[in-house]
């Protein structure tokens, strides 16, 4: 007999939303199709209940200003949340560095609204929003990937422009922020890299999907915020500690952000921004090489991280069983020990920083325990 480890997970969520609680730090548990199983409506309670038992105690701020409240405020109150992963941000692309021509070439195998289903999770529903709200979540992260939707013209098409539009009303009408971004343009397969062939190529690009998403949105209030690129790695498609040179790439990426988000006036001229550090790391190395980036708008920035840490209890269950470090128990001393370790390096830099901070992304996959393993039978 099997069963899910879902008691194991508890107990990691827990330690976790206890360290961003302490350190105020708003943390988005990032899903496809695990901890809510969003076909069917269904969560593991347990690890819920983990996680918003951390918050029982937290208390919203209030805006008392005519302004967009703070970074510091809207980190406070958008308390704990949920990622909408591997559905705007799914995509069937490749982007790989011709050397010959030295020229970054794009393989783009799917377009359309199909888009976010082609990753095999179900289409997103006001219902599946309204039921993420009811279990105690007050923010919904939507990553989003534009290549695929873009003309020869960096023109975002409209449906999807329209489909974006219609998740992030469903996170809004239910008085929950939402973080928009730009996602697998990014990260291993995508064309935005830290180096600087990368961003010759295509910052024109960058800059054009910013300016649109920021023009789309213009009207709308505080509770929502745009997030930069996730998780940028180099040339080399290295997820290792960075080099300088690609930490100064990441740097010039985020100027660019925030640049062109300003830019669009209006009340982009003081809505909240996220940034990110190379790979969203926050080693030691990763966070002495990053800048936050200038603004215009005071105290409207957020840095943001990301950790699957410890990973032998995080990452997902290997079929074939040849990582033997994997275990789907949670040793609360070492593992304890490790998270407080990445949250204690990651404070020590919350001076230079001199912004608030959220866990974009954090979770543990559910792996099956062999009950007449464990039973020794």
């Amino acid at each position: 007999m099997t069963k899910y480890n879902d008691e194991e997970m508890a107990k990691y969520a827990k330690t976790f939303n206890q360290l961003c609680e302490k350190n105020k730090i708003t943390s988005f548990w990032w899903d496809t199709n695990l901890l809510i199983k969003r076909d069917k409506l269904e969560t593991f309670p347990k690890v819920i209940d983990a996680i918003m038992d951390c918050y029982k105690n937290h208390s919203p701020e209030a805006n008392n200003t005519q302004q967009f409240e703070s970074a510091d405020a809207a980190v406070n109150n958008m308390k704990v949340g949920w990622n909408l992963g591997n559905t705007l941000d799914a995509g069937k692309h490749r982007c790989t560095f011709n050397k010959e021509k030295n020229l970054w070439e794009e393989t783009i195998n799917l377009t359309g609204l199909s888009t976010e289903t082609c990753w095999f999770m179900p289409t997103t529903t006001k219902e599946m929003i309204h039921y993420v709200k009811e279990l105690g979540f007050n923010s919904v992260r939507v990553p989003i990937t534009w290549v695929g939707h873009l003309d020869e013209n960096n023109n975002i098409d409209s449906e999807w422009m329209n489909r974006v539009k219609e998740i992030v009303d469903y996170i809004l009408e239910e008085d929950m922020y939402c973080i928009i971004n730009i996602h697998h343009d990014g990260g291993g397969a995508g064309y935005i890299r830290s180096c600087e062939s990368s961003y010759n190529q295509f910052n024109e690009r960058v800059k054009a999907i910013y300016t649109q998403m920021a023009e789309e949105f213009a009207d709308y209030g505080e509770k929502l915020l745009f997030s930069g690129i996730n998780e940028i790695i180099d040339e080399n498609t290295s997820w290792a500690d960075p080099t300088p040179t690609a930490s100064y790439w990441v740097n010039i990426w985020n100027q660019l952000f925030v640049d062109a988000i300003r830019a669009t006036g209006g009340k982009n001229q003081e809505r909240n921004l996220v940034v990110m550090g190379p790979a969203g790391k926050s080693s030691k190395i990763a966070m002495e090489q990053f800048q936050m980036p200038a603004d215009t708008a005071e105290k409207h920035l957020i840095f943001e991280f990301h950790n699957y840490d410890p990973q032998s209890f995080c990452w997902p269950q290997n079929p074939d069983g040849s990582n033997k470090n994997e275990t789907p128990y949670w040793n609360d001393e070492r593992d304890s020990q490790i998270l407080s370790a990445v949250f204690e390096n990651l404070m020590s830099f919350k001076e230079k920083l001199n912004a608030p901070i959220i866990c974009g992304e954090y979770a543990a996959w559910p792996k099956k325990i062999d009950m007449d393993t464990r039973a020794g039978k």
